[in-house]
């Protein structure tokens, strides 16, 4: 089981692995991110960019996710389980704050 805490800022890199560069074998190597696990809890779900809810959104519903040109598989079986903001944080990428626990205001 992976916890993921989705914020304004999060990458889909993040949620879905990145390649880096092996210097001593001079070769990228796919670091897999908390998505490939089982059962995945996304916190705050609607805080996440549209770039890294597409990404989420592939995960979900193709059981595998692309990254570098590459298509990786997902374990099976394979299960996101989200959580529901508050019902006054409406609407999707909307929030000017990356933690809730924060006050201000939005410009």
């Amino acid at each position: 089981m992976q916890r993921v805490q989705f914020t304004s800022d999060l990458l889909p890199a993040d949620v879905i692995g990145v390649s880096v560069f092996e210097r001593t074998r001079q070769v990228f190597e796919f670091r897999k991110g908390p998505v490939f696990t089982q059962l995945c809890l996304p916190m705050k779900s609607t805080a996440r960019s549209p770039r890294t809810q597409s990404a989420l959104l592939e995960a979900m519903e193709e059981r595998q996710v692309s990254a570098d040109l590459t298509t990786y598989s997902l374990p099976d079986p394979f299960f996101v389980v989200a959580t529901q903001n508050p019902h006054d944080e409406v609407g999707t990428f909307l929030r000017c704050l990356s933690r809730s626990s924060t006050a201000s205001s939005c410009a």
